[in-house]
């Protein structure tokens, strides 16, 4: 009777534990790192000497993400286009996150580099979201990333990594 006593106690505090964890609040404010996954696909227009027009597809998963954050555990989806003109480029595009709870968050992403060689700037910025995020604000900015060879052929593999500041009134 003192071993069911015992295994009983533990299992009412695990179930405990776990729905507090499972179930925290997110901050209404915040800024931190983050680290993501994604694979997308792409599709190439030539447009002449030294340049094309690219349009992709994106999907990924973040990895890390600030503490209570809305971005814990969220997934995301992102298309847009790429246009390079004499070794520089610009790219626009739209983006999803969806929270683990089925909440979204929605937001635009503009971004320049070079050719075959860095991003020089990639901001996301969110425009609205539903369920606990409506009326979210805030930003993501990339920092440089490393190099990832992809794995698939017509595709590609990427880690994102930089930071993040949201605002949920």
């Amino acid at each position: 009777m003192k071993k069911f006593k015992i295994t009983f106690l533990m299992i009412v505090m695990a179930l405990w534990c776990s729905a507090t964890i499972s179930y925290s609040e997110i901050a209404k404010e915040g800024s931190g790192d983050y680290l993501t996954g994604k694979s997308g696909t792409f599709e190439v227009l030539k447009l002449g000497k030294n340049r094309f027009q690219m349009n992709w597809d994106v999907a990924g998963v973040f990895v890390e993400a600030p503490e209570n954050s809305p971005l814990v555990n969220a997934s995301y989806h992102s298309i847009g286009t790429l246009h390079a003109l004499d070794g520089k480029t610009k790219s626009t595009g739209g983006i999803v996150f969806t929270r683990p709870n089925g909440d979204q968050i929605f937001g635009t992403f503009i971004s320049t580099g070079v050719l075959r060689g860095p991003i020089t700037s990639a901001v996301v910025e969110f425009t609205s979201g539903t369920g606990e995020c409506t009326g979210i604000e805030g930003k993501m900015e990339a920092a440089p990333r490393p190099k990832v060879k992809s794995s698939t052929k017509g595709g590609w593999q990427a880690i994102g990594i930089g930071t993040v500041t949201w605002k949920i009134p």
